[in-house]
């Protein structure tokens, strides 16, 4: 019984049978920037120990601690880092907080 909006028997849906099988096609996820997931990163707090005690700090701040202690073992890389890092976020030091500069003999020729 072919004609105008029947088609052919062959072509008609079963019994049973839904006539999309693959179902509603889902949006594409949102793009999110890389920025966000930076912050989204470093913003999840992480256990750290620290003079054999646990302290809970994020990783932002576990990062930054990593990368003063290899600057005061004599790590230049690290110490070149820490003094970028400074400079994007200058502002005051922790109240009580101690000053160290960590620098090498060619530093003091300066």
């Amino acid at each position: 019984m072919a004609g105008k909006n029947n088609p052919p028997v062959a072509n008609q849906f079963k019994k049973g049978q839904s006539g999309n099988k693959k179902g509603r096609l889902r949006r594409p996820a949102e793009p999110v920037s890389t920025s966000y997931l930076f912050r989204k990163v470093a913003s999840e707090e992480v256990e750290i120990e620290v003079q054999g005690r646990k302290m809970v700090v994020t990783r932002w701040a576990a990062l930054v601690r990593q990368i003063q202690t290899l600057a005061l073992n004599n790590n230049l890389s690290a110490a070149r880092l820490l003094y970028q890092i400074r400079k994007r976020f200058p502002g005051k030091a922790a109240a009580g907080g101690k000053l160290i500069f960590v620098g090498t003999e060619a530093d003091l020729m300066l």
